[in-house]
Order: structure tokens, then sequence, then C-alpha cells
């Protein structure tokens, strides 16, 4: 079973690098890519302040770029997501010279999306889809590793049908895989991840898979984006279902300044039985190319 997922995981990798090398050939006109970039930092200097708190620091990044291709009846919409974040606090009242006060990740992600489409039905589209998520650094909780840099990854690969219409999506399909591959040794075996065996490194799973996407300016220099997976195991009850929700809020304050709102929830019982949240606004520098 694992090295039939494997397989089928590389031959989805292969098709999409046959049919980019394809449509390379085609006009730029057939593209529509659009990147962005967000940087914004923060620092708090306190001494002798009575409410109490500590000095600290911190910055994050984050990557946003589409790579949307369609010509006649064929569409390849592709998504990239990277961001990274890090905060240092000043718990010893020493600086940045005591190790005690180490920088610890406050976000990681590393997110691919690649959909190839063909026009079925008025705005009905067959379609296959690759999803790749994984993280830059080593993460902890507790004092224990959860994470490392690309492992543990999760590749999922459907083929379904598409609904689009005007900045929203609906892709659904009832033959899916999931693989989670881990390769750094310190979490192998780890039951976290459902490993059993002794130096097992990738877990499949056969499944159905359904993937929402909105996306739309709602008020002037108002953005909305709207992300809503879920993957059914069909080996496990339905109520274990993955769910992955995220709602991205960008406000334009300036020609240089935007301000944003991100809230991100989990749902996924083979890495954690209760509801992961994170939540992330600022004020941050955008760069649009």
């Amino acid at each position: 079973m694992k090295k039939n997922s494997l397989l089928f995981t590389l031959f989805c990798l292969f098709s999409a690098i046959v049919f980019a090398d394809e449509v390379k050939k085609d006009s730029v006109k057939y593209w529509n890519i659009k990147n962005s970039i967000i940087l914004n930092s923060e620092q708090a200097t306190l001494s002798n302040w009575s409410a109490g708190g500590y000095s600290s620091f911190a910055f994050s990044s984050f990557y946003k770029g589409f790579y949307n291709y369609k010509k006649g009846n064929n569409q390849w919409d592709n998504s990239v997501e990277l961001a990274y974040g890090m905060i240092w606090q000043d718990k010893t009242g020493n600086g940045f010279k005591d190790p005690a006060n180490e920088f610890q990740k406050s976000d990681d992600k590393i997110e691919l999306n690649s959909i190839y489409s063909r026009k079925m039905y008025k705005s009905w589209n067959y379609s296959a889809l690759v999803n790749i998520k994984s993280q830059f650094d080593e993460g902890f909780k507790d004092g224990k590793l959860v994470s490392a840099p690309i492992s543990p990854i999760t590749i999922t690969s459907s083929i379904g049908w598409e609904y689009k219409n005007k900045g929203f999506s609906a892709m659904l399909s009832f033959l899916a895989g999931k693989i989670t591959i881990v390769t750094d040794r310190r979490l192998m075996g780890d039951p976290i991840f459902g490993f059993t065996e002794s130096g097992q490194c990738a877990l499949f799973s056969l499944g159905s898979y359904a993937k929402f996407f909105y996306q739309k300016d709602i008020f002037k220099n108002v953005n909305l984006l709207v992300k809503l997976d879920f993957f059914y195991d069909y080996n496990k009850p339905i109520l274990d279902t993955d769910i992955n929700t995220e709602v991205f809020v960008n406000i334009k304050v300036s020609k240089y300044l935007t301000a944003f709102i991100n809230f991100q929830a989990i749902m996924d019982k083979d890495f954690n039985t209760t509801l992961q949240y994170k939540q992330r606004f600022g004020i941050s520098v955008p760069i649009n190319f």
C-alpha cells in the first residue's frame, strides 16, 4: 500500500510538470500572475513598568502567489503560500545576552495548490488537484518536538468535479489520496502521526475530499479570502473527518500600509484531538508584483 501510494503521488506530480512544460510554449497572454509579500514587525521595551509584562520583539513575513493559466476549455490554477514568524521575549530581564530568552516560532507555513480543470458544462469542470502542506522549521509543544523542516509533509491528490463562478470555487472528489511523510528520525514512531511500525515513515489514506475557495473585494480597499477543505478517510468514522478553514481579510490603509486579519482553525484527530486555532492581525508593508 505504501509503495502504491508513493507511485500515485509521483505520477500526479509528474503529470503537473509535463503540463507545465507544454504551457510554457504558449503566449504569456494565457497567464494571469499575481504575487504579494507582507512584512511586519513589532517591538516593545518595558522598564520598571508597574502593570508588568516583558520587553519583546517580533517579526513575520507572508508570501502569496497565484499563477493561473487559461486557454480554451483548459485551465490550470496554481497557488503558493509561505509564512514564517518569530517572537522574542525578555522573560529574565537580562536582554538578548541571556540564552534563556530565546526566539520562538510564531508562524510557519508552506502550502502549494495545483488544480487542473477542463470545462464540462457551463460553470462545471472536470478537475484534478494536488495539495502539499508542510513547514520550514522545528516546532515544539510542551518542550516536545512535534515538527521539523519538511517533516511531516502532507500530500493530498484527488480527481473529481469543480464548480467555478465569480471568485468562488468548489471541488468535490470521491477518489482522493492523502499521504503523510515523516523523514526526520526524531519523529519516526511517534504515535501522534499514527505510525506504529518501527521505522515507518509514510501513512496513506484513501477517501473523499472537498475544497471551497472564495475571494472578493467585499468593500472598497477590503479584500476577503476564505478557504475550507474536508478530507474523509473511508477507514474511519465520519466524525473523524479532517477540517481546515482559513479566513484572510486584507484592508488597504494607504499606498504603503495594509492592515490584515487572519484566522485559521483545524480539526485533525491524527495530530490533535481538540480544535487547533490560530489568529494573527497587524499592520504591514505590502509588496505587490
